[in-house]
């Protein structure tokens, strides 16, 4: 389900856009375009883009964009298809670009995947894409991180208002997603300075999320309707503690940030070229049961107030199942439906603070807490009545 871009990012009394003193007529490119991330940074950019000529949305089937309605603006959108494993293909699409934002990635916190898919997806197709920038002369890379690839670890070690400097114990990643986050964070900062091909210099940053909502496939939403969980019940199953201390971010903040780090790549790489920075904004912290409470009992969504069984309990069951799927295996692929990676990064108070962000970036949220849930409830209502399905 698609809203139009005003109805997502329009808003009244608006700053100003940051972008008019940049050059004119640029290309973007944004691969994992279609997914949760890289829509909202194609509507944003066609919304509050006053110098592009043209945004490439990649993702590996074309077919599941849908077409933005950007007015009189003169920005061509064109949906691509094409896998970031593939040197060939995104070379070429790589071609003419002034920036790349790269958000494309398997995000896997149940198993669902093998570690192989995940390292080749993740790490070396973003060293391919790196490469590809350095062939085809394209000056600025944005990558999309997560705060996995910090942690939480398999400890479950707290982080409470870090930043960027926080010492934290890296050496027992709680998943593989986490691992190939970091190995791909490692490869774009190495190529931060490199030369292209023809004598220009190609300059990354790295944007590291933490969980996301907003309007779209938001990873909750998704996650609930591939277990078979009843997003219309009357109330949801809490696997969090209240007292956990996290921060969602809402999406549309996230794009915004995105927008700001390729501007100052591109107007002033020397301050943030091989740069990493947290993205958050003022969504309050606690539970994530407790923050999508607040979002979705306008719709008559909500989550249970005590654990729906004790937590102990909760980890003693995800070790079974994961055991299960292990034996039976070779007759039959089994994904539980709860690991002890979610209950470690549910129930672990772990959160940061985007102050580098406004320092360097200039980024501040553009919408508020309050704006952004009435944004996700009212998107999540009009899904709804259109027959909560998502694209395959």
């Amino acid at each position: 389900m698609e809203l139009p871009v005003a109805d997502w990012y329009s808003k009244q009394n608006d700053v100003s856009f940051a972008f008019q003193t940049m050059p004119k007529d640029l290309t973007y490119v944004v691969t994992g375009g279609y997914g949760f991330v890289g829509i909202h940074i194609v509507k944003m950019l066609a919304e509050r883009g006053t110098n592009i000529r043209e945004i490439r949305v990649v993702g590996r089937n074309a077919r599941n964009f849908q077409p933005l309605d950007v007015g009189d603006k003169e920005i061509n959108i064109h949906a691509m298809a094409g896998d970031v494993r593939d040197p060939v293909r995104m070379s070429e699409i790589c071609t003419d670009a002034d920036v790349v934002i790269h958000t494309a990635a398997v995000i896997d916190f149940l198993g669902s995947m093998s570690d192989d898919i995940q390292w080749d997806i993740n790490v070396n197709g973003t060293e391919n894409l790196l490469q590809c920038c350095v062939n085809a002369d394209v000056p600025c890379f944005v990558y999309t991180s997560s705060m996995a690839a910090i942690g939480p670890n398999s400890r479950g070690d707290p982080i409470e208002n870090g930043d960027e400097n926080t010492p934290y114990d890296t050496s027992h990643p709680l998943m593989t997603y986490s691992s190939t986050k970091a190995a791909a964070e490692k490869a774009v900062v190495r190529a931060n300075g490199r030369k292209t091909n023809h004598g220009k210099t190609l300059h990354t940053c790295i944007l590291r999320l933490g969980g996301l909502f907003g309007e779209g496939e938001m990873p909750l939403i998704k996650h609930s309707l591939d277990i078979g969980i009843d997003l219309f019940a009357k109330s949801q199953p809490r696997v969090c503690r209240k007292a956990t201390k996290s921060r969602l971010t809402y999406t549309g903040n996230v794009a915004w940030a995105h927008l700001l780090a390729a501007q100052k790549l591109l107007e002033s790489p020397e301050t943030v070229g091989g740069e990493v920075f947290f993205v958050a904004d003022d969504t309050p912290v606690r539970s994530e049961s407790c923050t999508h409470n607040a979002i979705f009992n306008p719709c008559g969504i909500r989550w249970e107030d005590n654990l729906v069984l004790p937590l102990w309990l909760l980890y003693f069951i995800a070790f079974f199942l994961k055991w299960l799927s292990i034996l039976i295996k070779p007759f039959y692929n089994f994904v539980p439906p709860l690991s002890r990676a979610i209950l470690i990064f549910l129930n672990t108070n772990f959160y940061f603070s985007y102050k580098k962000a406004t320092r360097l970036l200039g980024y501040t949220p553009l919408f508020t807490w309050e704006e952004a849930r009435e944004r996700t409830a009212a998107w999540f209502v009009d899904w709804k009545a259109k027959g909560a399905t998502f694209s395959k």
